[in-house]
């Protein structure tokens, strides 16, 4: 074969050939007359193309439609192997080359091979020629015997076939790799099809013709064999036949809900019946009444598409043509004569709907069908009211209907209905939720406070306190549950049909917008909306009504109401688009609390009111341990916190912000990229503390402006007495030392076996024990002790000195500067 022939012959395989490879194929080799057929005379299609050459893509495949039957042939691993000890069967005709085997028993035992020669007989030992070309192995058999009866009296013979003869076919047409072929003489022509690698992409898999003497004998068609099992036209090659594959007529593609949707061939005068009984018939989700049929109009170059019902004879009888795609849909997921049952209950789905059908028959025992939160005030039901598909909300008491079951307190259900149970939003749920949030914060407060009471536990105590405003799963199920019946009312309102939503915010479990059932009043939707929290204020809760004038303008007009029972909660009906604000009670706080640990004699979390005072909390705490030190108590704030966070965030865009100016104004800057970049993410990875400065001993003393008020989230931490100095930052020696009151700052520091050469001794300052800065007075060279005055837990701090420079650098500056000064002078005099 040519280069360009190997090149189209490997991509009908999917075999990828380089360019300008000077491989060539192999060739069948041709077997010769007479010759029988064994293994090592197999032909091997491609067989010179090593396996790192073939890149057939798994994905590619499974994507191109492939026409039913394509792969039988030259699939990838081949089901079909020759074979040439094959049963014969007894109408097969002998020819030259044929080998026969006869067993002779009786007065003599002796095995006879004889092969049919080119004069079409044997020789026969003791008998002769034998002529047996063209009889059949049945006839053959019971010549031989009659001869041996006759001529060898006492010997009886038992004849089989031997080897059998080979036979040259040709393979023509659109076949993978055309030409002579030595074949097997039991080779059919499916058989010999597979030798050859099957058909071509364009190959029909329908008219395969087998030619004998220049006549068509025999036309196969493969779809026979594979559907039906019918193997008729399967005929027996013989020697001299041509088997010619002719190009495909047509195909049709078939899509969606059939047992075997793929390509499938045409030969002209199929029916869309016909092409779905080659599909393997209609799937069970099959909807065939809407079967479309996609054509396409040659002489327009246009498609057009039509529907065909396939669940009639008629539709089913519809010609075919080359080029059409048929369609089968799905049945869609509606089920008839069926209600369903969604929300907190114990088995949700679809269940059989007779006429006369209520709730009760779907919910009849409530520990039974129930989920344990289920909310027994308010069920709804979703009807379609019309043939559009809109949709109704109606209402329902579960309690009533599963106390008075078949009354007028149980809805009767329709056909389609859609039951809803919502979840409890109970006010147990939210506490639960934040006792354990709590809980899971002393716990937290406890453990750092062991390990560093003064730097790790505010972190914590912030995260913690966060953590109680708590959205319950409850009131996510409850809205989503309702998600989509909203949606669907937005979506079918029309003119002169106003969407049929109200809408509930402020002290309600389950805030949001609801559907506008019938004849729901103002007590209803706040049953809707999962109740009334504790923080409700009753007594004037407010209704905005949107109104529309004659000139087009919308108005709000709102009204007060009164919720205490009896009043107008369930008097006032609501309308399309009304919204309930129900307000909260004026500075109610019932959860905010301040956490207080360390040295009080109950350390824990209190709830506080609104105007408590620190020493308010003190005291109910127990007060003061006897190891108190209320001069080092640590005070924190949440909002404290946040701010400084906030700050310093700022502060990063200050800083890039400026810095990025002098670059784009190449203004002379000593800072690199580096060490901004550094500056920056060491600020960004500053958490707000939120400490707060107080003075605790003034304020148990009565200083009323130490006293201050306490919010939710301030964490009050009361440490140990501790009756030690420290000394910190650039003394030789650095340490902590037991407080005593003779002692001075100098004193202090030269325990600490005084200041180091880089060390700023005019810039020392104190940090109180509760966090305070004292910095020392100064006189015009040195510092002064005048205020240092120190108190147990106190820190002294010496920082260190950014102009120092070591004294050798000094000095080689202090030479530079008269060497320069020398040759200056000397230049000069020589002026």
């Amino acid at each position: 074969m040519s280069p360009t022939q190997q090149q189209a012959l490997a991509r009908q395989y999917g075999i990828a050939i380089p360019q300008g490879s000077g491989e060539k194929l192999s060739t069948p080799g041709l077997a010769m007359p007479g010759q029988a057929l064994t293994s090592a005379n197999d032909h091997q299609i491609l067989a010179n193309i090593s396996p790192t050459e073939v890149a057939v893509s798994d994905a590619e495949e499974e994507e191109t439609p492939r026409r039913f039957g394509q792969n039988l042939f030259n699939s990838e691993v081949s089901t079909f192997a020759p074979t040439d000890n094959a049963p014969v069967p007894e109408s097969y005709r002998l020819g030259v080359g044929d080998q026969l085997i006869v067993q002779i028993f009786g007065k003599e035992n002796e095995q006879i091979n004889l092969q049919i020669g080119r004069s079409g007989d044997v020789a026969f030992p003791r008998l002769g020629s034998i002529t047996l070309a063209g009889l059949s192995f049945d006839d053959a058999r019971e010549l031989i015997k009659i001869r041996v009866s006759q001529q060898l009296i006492g010997v009886d013979a038992v004849v089989s076939m031997g080897s059998l003869r080979a036979i040259n076919v040709f393979m023509a047409g659109e076949v993978s790799v055309p030409g002579m072929y030595s074949v097997s003489a039991l080779t059919t022509v499916t058989q010999a099809l597979f030798q050859a690698g099957g058909m071509t992409e364009i190959g029909s898999l329908r008219a395969v013709q087998v030619r004998r003497g220049g006549k068509i004998i025999a036309v196969f068609d493969v779809y026979d064999l594979l559907i039906k099992g019918d193997a008729t036209n399967d005929v027996r090659l013989m020697s001299g036949d041509v088997l010619y594959v002719p190009t495909f007529i047509g195909e049709v593609q078939v899509l969606g809900a059939v047992k075997r949707p793929m390509i499938y061939e045409l030969i002209g005068s199929e029916t869309i019946g016909d092409i779905v009984s080659m599909a393997g018939s209609f799937s069970r989700a099959a909807y065939p009444a809407a079967t479309l049929l996609t054509r396409t109009l040659g002489t327009q170059g246009l498609a057009s598409a039509q529907t065909v019902d396939l669940s009639s004879e008629k539709g089913l009888s519809y010609p075919i043509k080359d080029g059409d795609i048929l369609n089968i849909p799905e049945i869609g997921s509606l089920i008839s004569n069926s209600v369903t049952l969604k929300g907190a209950v114990t088995r949700e789905g679809d269940y059989g709907w007779t006429e006369g059908m209520r709730v009760s028959d779907l919910i009849s025992d409530a520990r039974r069908d129930l989920a344990r939160d289920a909310d027994l005030n308010l069920g709804m039901i979703i009807r379609q009211k019309n043939e559009l598909l809109d949709i109704e909300v109606l209402s329902f008491n579960l309690a009533s209907v599963i106390a008075s079951p078949k009354s007028e307190n149980d809805p009767t259900l329709a056909e389609f209905d859609e039951v809803m149970v919502f979840s409890l939003v109970t006010s147990d749920l939210i506490e639960a939720a934040e006792a354990e949030a709590e809980a899971e914060a002393e716990a937290e407060a406890e453990a750092e406070a062991e390990a560093d009471p003064i730097n790790l536990i505010i972190k914590k105590q912030l995260e913690a306190l966060a953590s109680t405003n708590v959205t319950t799963e409850a009131k996510t199920a409850r809205l989503e549950l309702l998600e989509p019946v909203i949606s669907k009312l937005r979506s079918q309102a029309r003119q002169n049909e106003p969407v049929q939503l109200v809408s509930i915010s402020g002290a309600v479990r389950a805030p949001g917008t609801y559907p506008l059932i019938a004849e729901l009043t103002v007590g209803t939707l706040i049953t809707a909306a999962g109740g009334l929290t504790d923080s409700a204020f009753l007594s004037a809760a407010e209704l905005r009504r949107l109104s529309e004038r004659a000139s087009g303008e919308v108005i709000a007009n709102y009204e007060e109401i009164n919720l205490t029972v009896g009043r107008d909660g369930d008097a006032v009906s609501l309308q399309s688009r009304d919204h309930l604000t129900v307000r909260d009670i004026p500075d109610w706080s019932p959860t905010d609390a301040i956490i207080i640990q360390g040295e009080v004699r109950f350390p824990g979390r209190y709830r506080i009111r609104k105007g408590e005072t620190l020493t308010n909390v003190v005291d109910r705490a127990g007060g003061l341990t006897e190891e108190a030190s209320p001069e080092s108590a640590l005070f924190t704030r949440t909002s404290l916190a946040k701010l400084e966070a906030t700050r310093a965030a700022e502060f990063t865009r200050e800083i890039q912000s400026s810095f990025a100016t002098r670059l784009l104004t190449e203004e002379s800057t000593s800072q690199s990229i580096a060490d901004v970049t550094q500056i920056i993410a060491s600020l960004e990875a500053i958490e707000g503390k939120g400490r707060l400065l107080i003075d605790l001993p003034a304020a148990m003393s009565g200083d009323t402006a130490a006293n201050i008020q306490i919010v939710n989230g301030d964490v009050l931490t009361i440490p140990r007495l501790s009756n030690t100095v420290s000394v910190v930052g650039e003394v030789k020696r650095a340490g902590t030392h037991i407080f005593n009151e003779e002692l001075s700052l100098s004193d202090y520091i030269d325990l600490s076996a005084g200041f180091t050469r880089r060390a700023d001794d005019g810039e020392i300052y104190i940090v109180k024990a509760n966090g305070s800065v004292t910095a020392l007075n100064r006189d015009l060279w040195l510092f002064s002790t005048t205020n240092a005055i120190l108190d147990p837990g106190d820190t002294i701090v010496v920082p260190i000195n950014t102009q120092y420079k070591e004294s050798l650098a000094s000095w080689r500056e202090i030479t530079q500067i008269i060497y320069q000064s020398v040759v200056s002078i000397a230049a000069v005099a020589k002026l």
